[in-house]
């Protein structure tokens, strides 16, 4: 029997997800432990092992998507005798069949596409486009579904006239290169169409991206449009997800917000000496890291904060998990100080650096994004003096940090120069009326005012 390889499940919310990539070719042969595929789900991309070895089939093609548990290919031991037609699941037969539109004719049907406007096309086709400088989205796909496959590319190709010869400053056509080097070219973002394979018949290595990124950049050429020129960008993956979570969040709980200054001049001095005292250790704590500590303590004494509110009933969770919102270039991630009212300041400013690095990498881990309980969202540093920040749902509240902004106080009958920090807080009414979550705000402002108790 072949051993199935399915669409694995990140996170409790994953709803569907697509096969990226699969760094191992139909018909291919593959170890175990060995990188098999790249996942795309709506929050973390993640590559996926091999759990055994032999001869892997693809049931579905990259960029279909799927639900998690879906099966999206076998693996075949050595001595296994692969059929010409793969047993098809209803779900892998329905994913296809719902991405690919009416033909246009019986004889040729169109290119079929998924939902977020991705091609459906074959690992070779697609290979080989780059290959011929064929753009794929003009064919016509003759395989099954409308899908692109090698002789659509090559019949374009032969069809097309002939073009001059690219200028030495033109990128070329990527060389073949191993999963492992795809996988360190994303993380330290090198172009592999600008990398010269010394493997086997050019195939690019991990040693030929590692020197590639330590070599100086190229300047790039900025993008040239005409003017007054409408650009459509498609809406998908990341921003796809934000967009319809945030939507859905507004229109499914009753969202207020509020704000509450909090004087900030002793918590300006701890965090200089914390971040004197740490600076051997590497750990570098932030303003964001007091409030999420601060946050955490409140959350303590007033769990409706730390709720999710049913039909019929409400959970106060037993855990703190605070997730703190991450901008990234495609969108916002939201990773999670696990247990936050546990850990010390030290662990925390610890953890939080840890995952706001990993999220810039894109090495974030399933385990990273679940099980948050509130949240924490960070713009001050972008000069922001107060916003409306929208729950992450199922939870029941948000804390919005904006900007370290001087201001004056009286003592006495003197005008003193302080620093204030505005605190914006969202919460779900159906929780939790404006008096308690008022007076869980003004437990992290004064928190944040006397911050030695953030230590204990």
């Amino acid at each position: 029997m072949p051993k199935e390889i399915y669409l694995v499940k990140v996170g409790m919310n994953m709803t569907e997800g697509v096969v990226e990539e699969w760094y191992i070719a139909d018909g291919a042969t593959v170890d175990k432990g060995e990188l098999l595929y790249r996942l795309e789900t709506e929050k973390v991309n993640l590559d996926v092992d091999a759990e055994t070895s032999g001869i892997v089939k693809h049931l579905v093609g990259e960029g279909v998507t799927m639900k998690p548990g879906d099966v999206v290919g076998y693996i075949y031991a050595a001595d296994e005798t692969i059929p010409d037609v793969l047993p098809q699941t209803q779900a892998a037969a329905e994913s296809v069949a719902e991405s690919a539109p009416a033909a246009a004719s019986p004889a040729r049907p169109a290119a079929s596409s998924t939902a977020d406007g991705r091609i459906l096309s074959s690992p070779a086709a697609r290979r080989l486009a780059g290959e011929l400088n064929v753009d794929i989205a003009v064919l016509n796909g003759s395989g099954p579904g409308g899908r692109i496959v090698e002789a659509d590319v090559q019949a374009a190709a032969d069809a097309a006239p002939p073009t001059a010869a690219p200028s030495p400053s033109s990128p070329a056509a990527p060389s073949p290169s191993s999963p492992m080097a795809r996988k360190l070219a994303r993380e330290l973002g090198v172009d592999l169409a600008r990398v010269r394979g010394t493997g086997p018949g050019g195939r690019i290595t991990k040693e030929d991206v590692e020197r590639a990124a330590a070599a100086p950049p190229a300047p790039a050429a900025a993008p040239v449009f005409a003017s007054g020129e409408d650009r459509v960008v498609p809406v998908r993956g990341m921003r796809k997800t934000i967009a319809a979570r945030m939507f859905e969040s507004l229109h499914s709980s009753a969202q207020l917000t509020m704000d509450m200054d909090a004087n900030m001049d002793d918590a300006v001095k701890l965090r200089n000496q914390l971040v004197d005292e740490w600076r051997d250790e590497g750990v570098r704590p932030t303003y964001t890291d007091l409030v999420i500590r601060a946050a955490a303590k409140a959350l303590e004494r007033h769990p409706l904060m730390n709720s999710v509110f049913g039909e019929t009933e409400m959970t106060l969770r037993g855990d703190i998990n605070v997730g703190m919102a991450v901008a990234l270039e495609e969108g916002l991630i939201v990773p999670v100080v696990r247990h936050a009212n546990r850990l010390s300041m030290k662990e925390l400013a610890r953890e939080s650096g840890r995952l706001a690095q990993a999220a810039r990498d894109g090495a974030l881990t399933p385990d990273d994004l679940q099980d948050g309980t509130f949240t924490v969202s960070a713009l001050g540093m972008f000069g922001v003096d107060a916003f409306t920040p929208i729950i992450n749902a199922p939870q029941s509240g948000i804390l919005g940090v904006n900007r370290l902004r001087d201001d004056l106080k009286w003592v006495g009958e003197v005008p003193m120069k302080t620093q204030v920090m505005r605190l914006s807080l969202t919460w779900d009414h159906r929780a939790l009326d404006g008096a308690p979550a008022a007076q869980f705000l003004a437990t992290v402002r004064e928190l944040l005012e006397a911050p030695f108790r953030l230590l204990v």
